[in-house]
């Protein structure tokens, strides 16, 4: 039996040219039915949200990658407003990795590269599987939140990190 190795790659801001098109690529694997129902998620819509989070100062991605396939990313930034939040944007899987421990390895190795106190993202609403899988790995419920006129409702999610 042949087990594929899992790597990971920490990338900043910096080195954001290097790794766009593997974003833009499980982007438009993990979201194609939200991009095909709601503007929202479009493409473009994604590229501008990536540019104002890297714009933000701070940002830092890793990338999981399995036996040469890139399974998924997460990524976020240091809160403008707050220094001491990271702001965790993305983290998302093809589906082909799911249920295998990939997104705790990738959020780990994000968090163990933050200077930050605390982490804090958005759920939304209609994923609630998603919420639970947050709260198990210590996040808590902080409230609710409509980042964009037309984004959906998300739940505030708050984790420790020192």
């Amino acid at each position: 039996m042949t087990v594929d190795l899992l790597t990971t790659s920490y990338y900043t801001g910096a080195q954001l040219a290097e790794i766009r098109g593997t974003l833009l690529d499980v982007y438009a694997d993990v979201y194609a039915e939200d991009i095909a129902t709601n503007p929202f998620f479009s493409m473009e819509r994604f590229e501008e949200r990536l540019e104002g989070h890297v714009a933000a100062g701070g940002w830092g991605c890793v990338v999981a990658d399995v036996g040469g396939d890139v399974a998924g990313f997460t990524y976020g930034f240091t809160a403008r407003d707050d220094v001491s939040t990271f702001k965790l944007c993305e983290n998302m899987l093809r589906e082909r990795w799911r249920k295998r421990g990939i997104s705790r390895v990738m959020h780990d190795e994000l968090m163990s590269q933050r200077q930050e106190k605390r982490a804090e993202l958005l759920v939304r609403r209609e994923r609630p599987r998603l919420r639970v899988m947050y709260e198990t790995w210590g996040y808590e419920h902080a409230g609710e939140k409509l980042p964009f006129p037309d984004s959906p409702l998300y739940d505030v999610m708050v984790l420790a990190l020192r």
